[in-house]
């Protein structure tokens, strides 16, 4: 019956739902596609009662989530239910450019080797209205994603189409960092499984960015976090030494022995000496002062 599924993760957005959902209707393919809206536990009466009235009048299939647990959680909720192999995510407080699902359609079918599809995207700043085209090209090489630029320039957008194949290769989403940079970690763990990106030159996304958003108000912690997990792909745009100095650095502040310890050891000869210095201080410590108090992260 559809040909492609939208996927739109609700929380609280309100009154922007029905802009995204409007984003939807400039297409030739919009009879056929899937519209699955994920709700993390909204509680702000708007969108409560949009996702009743749009349960009742539209198609459209609302899912809600038992628990908040993050956008992770919510992409996953709507990955699942997709009953298509073709999957674009959308944030309900985002829009697609006209005839975005024809061209992401087309694409996929045109190219069945591919496994995902990075096209420009517009950034709109909600404070200041500024609009900027943001052009993935520099992170190709032969209309494909190259990893090794992308690990040192990292524009491509976390709602970037792919196959719910795709998906599954890497087991979704990762809770972790359900609210914080799941999408960084989503792709990644799909370029290090082999999977193909193809990029299409033009327009395919319009995201509103706001100094309120989460992609702005989490700690850069979670993207220390991220880089010790995926050393490997970080490591192809930095050095070795200068991977380890920057992760000691941002995690010592937080004293936390179960991470600090165990790093420090492994990488201590690639710590510079003033960290080195720390990490025994530390180590130290942490042996000969009883209950030694650490700091959560």
């Amino acid at each position: 019956m559809f040909k492609l599924s939208v996927i739109i993760c609700v929380y609280n957005e309100g009154e922007s739902i029905i802009a995204a959902l409007r984003s939807l209707y400039n297409n030739e393919i919009y009879k056929e596609t899937e519209v699955l809206i994920v709700d993390d536990c909204s509680t702000n009466p708007i969108t409560i009662r949009a996702l009743r009235l749009l349960a009742k009048f539209t198609r459209y299939k609302i899912i809600y989530s038992a628990i908040n647990q993050g956008l992770s959680n919510s992409r996953n909720l709507g990955f699942e239910n997709a009953t298509t192999n073709y999957v674009l995510p959308l944030d309900a407080d985002d829009v697609f450019p006209p005839s975005t699902l024809d061209i992401v359609y087309e694409t996929f079918v045109n190219h069945p080797e591919i496994d995902f599809i990075v096209g420009n995207y517009y950034l709109i700043n909600v404070q200041s209205g500024e609009k900027l085209l943001i052009d993935c090209s520099t992170i190709t090489t032969q209309n494909q994603i190259d990893i090794s630029k992308l690990a040192a320039e990292w524009t491509l957008l976390g709602t970037s189409p792919c196959k719910k194949t795709t998906w599954e290769s890497v087991g979704g989403y990762a809770l972790k960092y359900s609210y914080s940079v799941q999408d960084v970690d989503f792709w990644i763990r799909v370029l290090k499984k082999g999977n193909k990106g193809f990029y299409l030159n033009r327009p395919v996304y319009t995201w509103y960015k706001s100094a309120t958003g989460m992609n702005m108000t989490f700690k850069n912690l979670e993207t220390t976090k991220l880089m010790a997990e995926h050393r490997h792909f970080y490591q192809l745009h930095y050095s070795p030494v200068f991977l380890s100095n920057k992760i000691f650095e941002e995690f010592y502040p937080y004293k936390k022995q179960r991470f600090l310890i165990p790093f420090g050891r492994k990488y201590f000869l690639q710590l510079k000496n003033i960290n080195k210095l720390r990490f025994m201080a530390f180590f130290l410590k942490s042996i000969f002062t009883p209950n030694y108090k650490v700091h959560s992260i």
